[in-house]
C-alpha cells in the first residue's frame, strides 16, 4: 500500500487543515493510506520519513531547521516523492535556500490583486500528469514565481505587463505554474492553484493535483 504523509499548517489564510483533509480524501479514494500531521516535528526524524512513498507539504510561511531540510533531501533522493500546491510548497520556509533548491520555485507576489481571471496553458500534453487536462480558466490568485530553470514545465500562464510594477518588457510575461523535477531517485511535483477549497475542487485542478501526486509517489514512473 502506498503511504502518504501530509504536513499542514503555518499561515491560516490558505485553509491548510480544510484543504489537507480534502487532499487526503482524494488520495484515499484511490487506495492510498494517508497520515496527516499539523506540526513539523516529524521532519526531524529521518527514519520516520523513510516510511512514506510521498510527502505532501501544505505549510505556508514558517521556518525550518537545517536538519529537517537535510532529512527531506535525503529521503527524497532515496525515492520518496515530494508534492504540494499553491503557497503550501513555494511560499513555505522562505528563509531556506535549500528548500527553494529542492522545490524548484519561490512565490514572490500575485500582481493584479487576489481575484484575477486568467488562462492556464498546458505546455506538455504528453506527460502522465496532464493526461485529460486541457487548457482552463480560473479566477483566483495568479502566482508570480521565481523558478529554477532546471525544472520541467507542465503549464504556464501569462501576466499583463501593466500589473508588474518593474516590467521593462512591453510583451506579456509568461511564467510556469506547474512543473516537475527529480531529486536523486525522487520525483517532485508542484502547481500554483489552491488558494481556497473551491479552487482545489475545480475539475481540471483536481485532476492535475491527483495525477501529479500519483506521479510523484515512489512507485510511480514517468
Amino acid at each position: 500500500m502506498i503511504k502518504v504523509l501530509i504536513i499542514y499548517g503555518g499561515w491560516p489564510g490558505h485553509s491548510p487543515k480544510e484543504i489537507s483533509y480534502y487532499l487526503s480524501e482524494q488520495l484515499e479514494s484511490i487506495g492510498y493510506h494517508v497520515t496527516l500531521v499539523d506540526d513539523l516535528n516529524i521532519l526531524n526524524d529521518y527514519h520516520a520519513l523513510r516510511n512514506y512513498d510521498l510527502i505532501v507539504m501544505n505549510w505556508t510561511r514558517g521556518e525550518i531547521i537545517e536538519q529537517a531540510i537535510a532529512n527531506l533531501q535525503q529521503v527524497i533522493s532515496e525515492g520518496c516523492g515530494l508534492a504540494g500546491i499553491h503557497g503550501g510548497l513555494t511560499s513555505a520556509f522562505q528563509n531556506s535556500k535549500q528548500w527553494q533548491f529542492l522545490t524548484g520555485g519561490l512565490f514572490v507576489d500575485h500582481p493584479g490583486g487576489l481575484e484575477q481571471h486568467y488562462t492556464v496553458n498546458i505546455t506538455d500534453t504528453e506527460h502522465a500528469i496532464t493526461q485529460g487536462v486541457a487548457d482552463f480558466s480560473v479566477q483566483t490568485e495568479q502566482y508570480y514565481l521565481l523558478v529554477d530553470p532546471a525544472v520541467h514545465i507542465l503549464a504556464n500562464t501569462t501576466f499583463a505587463t501593466k500589473d508588474h510594477p518593474n516590467a521593462m518588457n512591453p510583451s506579456p510575461i509568461s511564467l510556469p505554474v506547474a512543473w516537475v523535477k527529480n531529486w536523486g531517485k525522487g520525483h517532485i511535483f508542484y502547481h500554483s492553484f489552491g488558494h481556497d477549497l473551491a479552487t482545489c475542487q475545480l475539475p481540471m485542478v483536481e485532476k492535475l493535483t491527483l495525477q501529479g501526486f500519483q506521479w510523484a509517489c515512489r512507485t510511480t514512473t514517468e
